[in-house]
């Protein structure tokens, strides 16, 4: 696979090394617009309760805060251009980042059954209309500010390791009401604590692809759909183990992709300083 090694040039203005790039306006509009919405809902599992129909709907559109705080925030700055527009790129980078969640889940699954575990499946595709439709509403809600602004920014500021992982917590912070379950009857510390170990991780293994295939948004779409293509978040908790060792693959894997972005940021420098 081609690739390249610094951020594409494509016209765009880049925003201050220090502050004035509206980074952290994004997280507060993005954080308010969803937790606003999904807040009925999630009001009416804690009081064990079924939310109405209008409550059903917000939450649905409370998928769409993060887009809704990068047209905020981007569209005064002339910057849309810069969050909507990289799509090209080589297809093979496109499949990879569709299949690189499914895979990921397998290893730890295999890794499950290694030491005498008994997985009640291997995949958890989606079999609902409603996890179908988070398939495809959720990667277009949540990317474009991720990724498509947040990302760049980030690793402009922080670098791009420290930046992935600020990104993949202020992303996980943004699942907050998502923790708030009728399965749960309220809030599920446990499933928001493993958001916050995970995420972090993720967003690193998807900065790395973003950034090896020209920061294309096709890429980061098809990896945030190919983690609800296979949700091993819906597996069994009778045993942590799986979930345990799903951390530790993640880990592994994300350790690699943070060396390997700190290698291209060296040699980013190396190269402005030449």
């Amino acid at each position: 696979m081609s690739h390249r090694t610094s951020p594409p040039n494509d016209g765009t203005p880049a925003a201050p090394e220090t502050g004035g790039d509206g980074t952290y306006g994004f997280f507060a509009l993005a954080w308010a617009w969803t937790w606003l919405l999904a807040a009925p809902a999630a009001r009416a599992w804690m009081q064990h309760r079924a939310p109405p129909p209008s409550a059903i709907a917000c939450a649905g559109l409370s998928a769409f805060g993060p887009l809704l705080a990068a047209l905020a925030v981007a569209g005064p700055r002339r910057q849309l251009r810069e969050v909507f527009g990289r799509w090209r790129t080589n297809p093979a980078w496109i499949v990879m980042a569709l299949f690189t969640p499914p895979a990921v889940h397998a290893l730890a699954t295999a890794l499950y059954v290694a030491i005498g575990g008994h997985p009640a499946q291997w995949f958890h595709p989606p079999v609902t209309s409603e996890q179908v439709a988070a398939l495809v509403v959720f990667p277009l809600g949540e990317e474009f500010g991720w990724r498509g602004f947040a990302q760049p920014r980030m690793a402009r500021r922080h670098g791009p390791v420290k930046g992935s992982l600020l990104v993949g917590l202020a992303w996980g912070l943004w699942h907050l009401m998502y923790s708030i379950t009728p399965q749960a009857g309220g809030f599920d510390p446990l499933e928001f604590g493993l958001i916050m170990v995970e995420l972090p991780l993720y967003s690193l293994l998807i900065a790395w692809v973003f950034e090896r295939s020209n920061r294309s948004m096709a890429v980061a779409i098809a990896f945030h759909a190919g983690a609800h293509l296979d949700h091993i978040e819906r597996a069994s908790r009778t045993d942590l183990r799986l979930h345990a060792l799903h951390i530790c693959v993640l880990a592994v894997i994300a350790m690699f992709a943070a060396r390997s972005l700190g290698r291209q940021d060296t040699g980013r420098v190396a190269a402005k300083s030449a």
